[in-house]
């Protein structure tokens, strides 16, 4: 029984050395594994050259996984991050990065809604009210929702025609035309009120082409957001509209069918007659450089083929002359742009008249700029000497022509 005892203390006391051994050495290995930052320096020691490798993450989600914040500055892998109107931005980077602008508005034609936008130039109408009729053909408006970014935030916006947005330019900040990456510098970076002082701050754009653009912000530096979701506008075609209308003087919105026609009446001898009906002219377009009416006959003048006669058409005052024929404006203006300005010798007003001929002559222009709605009525005046051959067939044929400067 002793010799039992004495082979049992001794395989006892083996056993606990083992334990005492296994213990401190993982007590060892563990206090190693773990440097705090609090404790990387000492009065004993310095750890230099301190850095944070990425740390490992499992998907743990029953609806597909998560990953947890991997290295600072990285983003978590979670689909539900990103959806089609959002993107989170997770780990302390997005601290510090300005937040992702968004596209107020965004117009070009007449289709394109203005109803976001804050400039009153484009309210309520939309781009008509800016570019004429039709709207822009080679440029547009928009503005940015700042997302609650500082007001000395700067934006870049960046714009395409692929909807997917695999290939993309940016807008230069200064010219406001497209440019290339290559082109593109931080001078291109301004401010929300800066883009927006502009009735166009995208020019040179391709008519009936659909652009998307979007906008990133910086607010210092390294500080870049990624781009905000974006919007679409199309542009417009050039684009000159022109109406005839025959009616009386409260006939301003009118419309009347081909074919025109005003029967003057009987002319007075000695009186001046006018047409109990007007011309009425629409003129409207997005030119650029202006449009204008034109106006020709073809007689010079009323003239009766079974008298072989004809009362001249010239510039005069038909209360003073003996004869004539004319055209004098009764009414002008537009709705938007223009204005709508008759020529000299068609405006004087009462009865003095302007003189056509076969020879085309300028009746009114746009004033060089696109006009939207523009309306004008003209009068028709005629008098007959005591010389001017009675006769039922005195006529003519007036054409009217408009064009615009593109």
């Amino acid at each position: 029984m002793l010799r039992l005892k004495t082979n049992f203390k001794t395989v006892k006391n083996i056993n606990k050395k083992f334990i005492i051994f296994v213990l401190f050495i993982c007590f060892v290995w563990n206090s190693r594994r773990y440097v705090f930052s609090d404790d990387v320096g000492s009065q004993n020691y310095k750890i230099k050259d301190l850095s944070v490798g990425s740390i490992g993450g499992e998907n743990l989600s029953s609806s597909g996984g998560y990953r947890i914040m991997i290295s600072i500055g990285d983003n978590a892998n979670d689909d539900r991050f990103i959806g089609t109107s959002y993107k989170l931005g997770v780990g302390p980077l997005y601290n510090w990065m300005a937040t992702a602008p968004s596209i107020k508005c965004f117009a070009a034609s007449a289709g394109d809604s203005t109803v976001d936008c804050d400039d009153p130039d484009v309210k309520p109408d939309g781009m008509v009210e800016v570019c004429g009729e039709g709207g822009c053909f080679d440029r547009a408006h928009f503005e940015l929702y700042n997302e609650n970014n500082p007001s000395d935030t700067l934006y870049s916006v960046q714009i395409t025609t692929d909807p997917d947005w695999s290939t993309w330019n940016y807008i230069d900040a200064s010219t406001f035309l497209i440019e290339s990456a290559e082109s593109h510098d931080i001078n291109d970076y301004i401010t929300e009120s800066s883009w927006e002082s502009q009735n166009f701050n995208i020019l040179g754009l391709t008519p009936g082409t659909t652009y998307y653009i979007r906008a990133t912000a910086l607010h210092g530096d390294f500080t870049e957001s990624g781009p905000g979701p974006s919007k679409n506008a199309t542009t417009a075609y050039p684009k000159i509209t022109f109406d005839i209308d025959i009616a009386g003087t409260s006939g301003q919105n009118s419309e009347t069918s081909a074919p025109y026609s005003i029967d003057i009446g009987e002319i007075g001898v000695g009186s001046v007659t006018t047409a109990p009906n007007l011309i009425w002219l629409d003129l409207g377009s997005n030119s650029l450089g202006g449009s204008f009416i034109h106006v020709k006959d073809r007689n010079s003048g009323l003239f009766s083929e079974s008298k072989n006669y004809t009362i001249i058409s010239a510039n005069a005052n038909l209360d003073t002359q003996p004869e004539g024929y004319g055209l004098v404006q009764y009414f002008s203006g537009q709705v938007y742009l223009g204005p709508l300005v008759v020529e000299t010798d068609f405006g004087r007003g009462g009865n003095t008249v302007g003189g056509i001929s076969t020879t085309a002559r300028q009746i009114y222009n746009s004033s060089s700029n696109p006009i939207y709605k523009g309306r004008a009525g003209i009068y028709l005046k005629a008098k007959a000497s005591v010389s001017a051959p009675a006769s039922s067939d005195y006529s003519d044929e007036i054409t009217f022509t408009s064009f615009g400067v593109f």
